[in-house]
């Protein structure tokens, strides 16, 4: 992924950061409320012991790895209807099979062949209480088990460690009077000695054939038998609390989704975007020059703040058009838009001024005879205009062309007139391209207005009989495709020369200045006569710090209105004076 790429995806969520701040709060706060309202879960849990490898004391490893397979198995059998039903019943629950199952959960140690019940509930009794019933359950319904009584089994275990302690003692007394015969000289002790011996042989037999009778009977060598190991007990404190982790988890999940919600909106934007200052072509048209968004038209224009962001970035499209064709400047120039409404007649005003104040003599054409605006710009009426000079006057001449001049010395205006009934047709007449050649000998530089090129044909006809097209689309507005529609409508006509777009409405945060150029209100319009003092250092020709210096040294006067240091022009004046040695 490139930087330019990088940088185009920060800026966009840095755009939708309230969105990313609603998507994270919002599913937050809802998962808060809704885990906050639940009650405390406790959870007890009974041991069970699968098979008896583990009481004999030379266990046989088949049985203990078959006992880990029957442990998984009872994990499974714990949950199902059969064991849940009859815990159900015996201990009166008021809840479903299904219910009861979703509360039980089990953990397998198989290197111990145990078996653990666990019990979730938001009453730690009934916790303890369920985990047992089912533990003692599954022990009824275990195969080995056959369903006799544990306390049976506990004393057939009890039986068999007396008779193994009787067996050993019989096993002494013998070994005893076996070593006793050595001693013994009469044949009456040693036939006395050889009787007891022959005794205790039965009773030992006796007692080993009655140690495997129990010994069948408890099954010790059984891999599938089960035995309670460790029973369940009310547990004293709740389960820890998952909210900050599910809340966690759907801030995350929200800003998840605002993220793609912005991707997807980005996807399917198709307007004209501005990556950055670095952007040379926009849809393989070179970047003429780039014009701040601005709230009012009529406030806008350059002469109000010639040091205005839109000053500079009409400034960058003069210029740019300059270099374009330094030995031999356009003396006919059409600006025209992909659509409607996308601010092309604001900045063929603005560098119409900028012209003009160059000390270029500028006459601007309003050939946009269905919505003429021009006028509106530059504050003139609109009863007779181009429309009537193209309909009525058989010869045009610079006698009978109504120009008007405006506010701005150097730049004169002709008005698109009447709406005719069809402008095409007065367009590819040879009286106007006779207007232009006489405009053009009358001026420096000739700018026209059209409508926009996708629509009427007329910006198609009088971008063949200009020297240079412009076309103008906005940020935001203008779509990618419309434009590319528009670049090929007008280079597919023979004669037309697209020099390249400009770029309407960008939002550029402050950043468009260069040299120290302020932007807002200058003293003539606050109407107070005082200079600022960024206006008295442009003025005097020097930086702000510079005027900020002078001004701490008392070599310009000021006076501090409020937040700003004022200056008196009349000051600016005599220091002209003093130090260029010229009348102001």
């Amino acid at each position: 992924m490139g930087g330019n790429t990088v940088r185009h995806y920060l800026k966009l969520i840095l755009h939708w950061w309230w969105l990313l701040i609603i998507g994270a709060l919002l599913p937050a706060g809802v998962s808060y409320r809704l885990t906050f309202q639940k009650p405390a879960l406790y959870q007890a849990a009974a041991t069970v012991m699968v098979g008896s490898g583990l009481q004999n004391p030379d266990p046989d490893l088949w049985q203990l790895n078959l006992s880990n397979t029957l442990a998984a198995a009872y994990a499974e059998l714990v949950r199902q209807g059969p064991v849940t039903s009859a815990v159900i019943e015996r201990l009166g629950l008021e809840r479903s099979p299904e219910q009861l199952a979703e509360q039980i959960g089990t953990r397998i140690y198989s290197g111990a062949q145990l078996l653990e019940i666990q019990v979730t509930d938001t009453n730690p009794e009934a916790a303890a209480l369920i985990a047992n019933a089912l533990a003692d359950e599954l022990i009824r319904r275990s195969p080995a088990s056959g369903g006799s009584d544990p306390a049976q089994q506990e004393f057939i275990r009890r039986q068999l460690e007396e008779l193994q302690t009787k067996v050993t003692e019989v096993n002494e007394r013998i070994n005893a009077l076996t070593t006793s015969l050595a001693d013994l000289t009469s044949a009456a002790e040693i036939q006395d000695a050889q009787d007891r011996i022959t005794a205790l042989e039965e009773v030992k037999n006796r007692y080993q054939t009655t140690y495997a009778n129990l010994l069948d009977s408890y099954q010790a060598e059984s891999p599938n038998v089960l035995s309670l190991f460790e029973p369940a007990v009310a547990p004293q404190w709740p389960l820890p609390s998952k909210t900050k982790l599910i809340v966690a988890i759907a801030g995350v999940a929200g800003v998840g989704l605002a993220l793609g919600a912005i991707f997807l909106m980005e996807y399917l934007d198709t307007s004209l975007r501005w990556e950055g200052a670095g952007v040379q072509s926009v849809l393989e048209m070179p970047v003429l020059g780039v014009v701040p968004q601005q709230t009012s038209r009529k406030a806008s224009l350059v002469s109000r703040n010639p040091l205005s962001p839109v000053s500079e970035g009409v400034r960058t499209i003069q210029a740019n058009i300059f270099l374009m064709r330094p030995d031999r400047p356009f003396k006919t120039l059409l600006l025209t838009s992909p659509g409607s409404g996308e601010g092309k007649s604001f900045v063929l005003v603005n560098l119409a001024v900028v012209l003009a104040a160059a000390g270029n003599r500028v006459i601007v054409v309003d050939g946009d005879m269905r919505r003429p605006t021009l006028h509106e710009y530059l504050d003139r009426p609109n009863a007779i205009g181009l429309a009537d000079v193209l309909r009525h006057l058989n010869a045009v001449d610079a006698q009978t062309i109504p120009l008007q001049e405006t506010d701005y010395e150097g730049l004169l205006l002709l008005t698109a007139g009447r709406p005719p009934a069809d402008p095409a047709t007065l367009l590819t007449s040879p009286r106007f391209q006779n207007l232009l050649a006489v405009l053009s000998r009358q001026s420096d530089v000739v700018l026209v207005d059209s409508p926009p090129v996708i629509g009427p044909p007329d910006a198609t006809v009088i971008a063949t009989l200009v020297e240079g097209t412009i076309l103008v689309a906005s940020v935001g507005q203008s779509r990618r495709e419309l434009i590319e529609q528009a670049r090929d409508r007008l280079l597919r006509q023979p004669g037309v020369h697209l020099l390249g777009i400009a770029v309407n409405r960008v939002r550029l945060n402050g950043s468009y200045r260069y040299y120290g150029g302020v932007a807002g209100e200058t003293s003539k319009e606050r109407g107070d006569g005082w200079l600022t003092l960024d206006e008295a250092a442009q003025r005097l020709g020097i930086s702000k710090e510079q005027a900020q210096r002078w001004r701490k040294s008392g070599r310009l006067p000021a006076v501090r209105k409020g937040l700003r240091w004022q200056i008196d022009p009349a000051d600016v004046a005599r220091m002209l004076e003093d130090t260029l040695e010229i009348k102001v």
